[in-house]
Parts: structure tokens; sequence; C-alpha cells
């Protein structure tokens, strides 16, 4: 700081001409702004005025540093300025991984609108299933369902992720009526990847599972489901995707009494991101704005 300050004297001396008038410029006492030039002097290693008892100038390597010295004053009174004021816009750029269905039905309206609201910001969305480090792959935030965390990266809960058991009608007319999970284990079903074959439903006596026979799997749950409307086998789809079918009756829950676990998403964030002012914004966009199973 002092060394800043000897600086500014200096450019304040160069501008007007004379101690006497840098110091009423910085409202200094004449003797202490001529100290603040001597010091700088000492620092630099080299006279960077003349003085005569009339007039004060520049030697050739006060012009020669001149124009960086006040570089510096500037850039500090601006950063300054800028901090004291706080930041007004959000600037920067975020990698984010999305899974791909999440990303396309329920969340791409709110990446746009984010991306609208703070026009500094340059995103980057990848639509990929399956876990992986954010930190290992260059992800700023990593949309999740799966449990598996990761050394130096912070889990971030953001909503609960309803499930539900759906077949459609054609398939629905030649089934008996399932009394228990344990016999979907004679039911073709139509498997998520990324969730896999075993099947958990709440029942009274506590959590039961079950493993399936997949007759189609997939990581796209939008094939999955139109499956499931075209009577292929039985489907354990998130709600967001199912919701409208099971309103209009394209599709229809199986084993109501038996409802399937919530899963939680969560974004990981590699700890030396978690703090950035865009991607802490970022994350509290899509979990205040996300919760919702429709587009916003």
């Amino acid at each position: 700081m002092d060394m800043l300050e000897n600086m500014r004297a200096f450019v304040a001396v160069a501008k007007t001409g004379s101690f006497t008038g840098a110091a009423g410029v910085l409202n200094l006492a004449t003797s202490v702004l001529t100290k603040r030039v001597s010091q700088l002097e000492r620092a630099v290693g080299a006279a960077l005025l003349h003085r005569t008892t009339r007039k004060v100038r520049l030697t050739a390597d006060g012009e020669y540093h001149l124009p960086r010295i006040a570089e510096a004053v500037l850039r500090y009174d601006e950063t300054l300025s800028a901090i004291r004021k706080g930041r007004q816009h959000l600037e920067g750029s975020i990698r984010i991984k999305v899974p791909t269905t999440l990303g396309f039905v329920r969340l791409d309206r709110l990446i746009h609108r984010f991306v609208r609201d703070n026009p500094g910001i340059d995103l980057e969305v990848l639509l990929l299933d399956g876990p992986l480090n954010p930190a290992a792959d260059g992800i700023d935030i990593a949309i999740t369902a799966f449990p598996a965390s990761f050394e130096g990266v912070a889990d971030e809960f953001l909503w609960p992720l309803s499930r539900s058991l759906v077949a459609g009608p054609k398939y629905l007319k030649a089934l008996k009526a399932l009394e228990h999970p344990r016999q979907l284990a004679a039911h073709p079903c139509l498997v998520y990847q990324p969730t896999g074959p075993s099947w958990s439903f709440l029942a009274k006596t506590g959590v039961t599972s079950v493993a399936v026979r997949p007759r189609l799997s997939s990581n796209d749950m939008l094939m999955l489901l139109e499956a499931a409307k075209d009577g292929m086998g039985i489907a354990l789809l998130s709600k967001y995707i199912t919701e409208r079918d099971l309103k209009t009756g394209a599709l229809f829950d199986v084993l109501p009494d038996f409802p399937v676990p919530d899963l939680w998403m969560k974004a990981m964030i590699p700890l030396e991101r978690l703090h950035l002012p865009r991607v802490a914004a970022l994350l509290n966009f899509l979990r205040s704005k996300g919760g919702s199973s429709s587009k916003q």
C-alpha cells in the first residue's frame, strides 16, 4: 500500500508540475509528498524528477516509467471501486453436465432462461448419463441422481425425483392384476440403464427389491416411455416423464399400493469452484426453479 501511495504522489507531481500543487490535489503536506516520491525513486533505483527552486520536470527515466505507474494507479482505483460497489453482472464460463432426458424435458428452458438473464455468462451444457468425477473432467456442475461421491467434490442436494411404475392400456388388457412387486419377475420390463434392473418399492414391512427382466433397456427415458405406451411392457420412469400420459390415460399406474422411493438429484461441484459467484448463481437458480415437474 505504501508503494502504491508513493506512485500516486509521483503521478500527481508529474501532472501538476510542482510538489505544492500535487500536495494540494492529494490533501497532503508538501513534506510528506516529497518523502513519498523519494521513496519511489529509491525503489526503482533512478531519479524520476528534476527539482529546481522554480520548476519540477520529468527525467528520462520519469518519462519512461510514468505511463506504467499511472496505469497501475488507475487499475487499482478501478478495482477498489468495483469491489465497493459489488459485482453488478455475472461473467465467465460454466461447464455443466446434465442427464440426457432431464436436460431435454425438464431443464432446457431453465438453462435458456439463465443464459438470457446473464449475458456475461458463456454456458457449455453436456448431456451425459452415468456418474463422472467433475473435478477430473473439468466440469463446474454435474447433476446426477447417483450416490457416488468424489474427493474434493461437494455434494449439493437439489430436489427429490419422484418415480412411478407404469404400463400402457394395450399391455394391461392382457395382464392379470399384480398384487406384489415380486410378480414383476415374470413380466417383460422396460429398464432405464442408469438405474438398472433392480427395482425397489415401499411396502408396509419396509423396502422390498426385485430383479426384473429387461425386454428393452435404454439410457433414453423417452424411448422407454413410447415403448410403454405401445404396450411392450412395464416401465419404472420419472414422474416428470409420465405425468401427462397418466392424466390422458395413455399410461396407468401399476402397483399403486407399493410406491417407488424418490431419488435425490444432486449437484456435484469441485470445491475450488463452489464459491465462484457464477457457479453459485447457477446452482441456486436450478435449486429454486428445477424442482417443479413442469417447464418454467
